[in-house]
């Protein structure tokens, strides 16, 4: 085990902690664009929900395979703890502006949207850490045959 400050049980948490963030701003902004588009049909605001459901995947895929790309060893493990720290962050700050003003933030915490964010979080990391991993021994293969074709 390296000697870090911040590398504990094989895990760089500085690492963890700049996706967790990167995740929740992704959800962040996707959800306040996503908000400023509101409309009173209900055909329409379907639609805009599932553009941003796609849109909130497709970066947290990106998110989850840059990670894995980058991660020397645990990226499995990198990945889970970094959607449970952005939905703990995602859970915390939505509670604390609803309590701090309730005027502005009403909406309390819905179950069934937390449970549609898990699993979004979920599947992204699934297919993220394996694209991840795949790219990352995809360059290491690379590199090594350019290495070999240059002697």
């Amino acid at each position: 085990m390296e000697s870090s400050d911040s590398k504990v049980a094989g895990m760089d948490w500085k690492r963890v902690a700049r996706y967790s963030l990167a995740l929740l701003l992704a959800g962040a902004v996707v959800g306040l664009v996503s908000g400023l588009f509101a409309v009173e049909s209900v055909r329409d605001a379907a639609r805009i929900e599932a553009i941003g459901t796609v849109a909130v995947f497709a970066i947290y895929l990106a998110v989850f395979a840059r990670m894995a790309a980058g991660a020397a060893a645990r990226p499995i493990a990198g990945a889970v703890a970094a959607a449970f720290f952005a939905i703990v962050l995602s859970l915390t700050l939505s509670w604390a502006l609803s309590a701090a003003w309730p005027q502005v933030f009403p909406v309390a915490i819905d179950a069934l949207a937390a449970a549609v964010e898990a699993s979004l979080l979920a599947l992204a990391a699934t297919f993220g850490v394996g694209l991840g991993a795949y790219l990352r021994d995809r360059a290491a293969a690379l590199a090594k045959v350019s290495s070999r074709e240059s002697r």
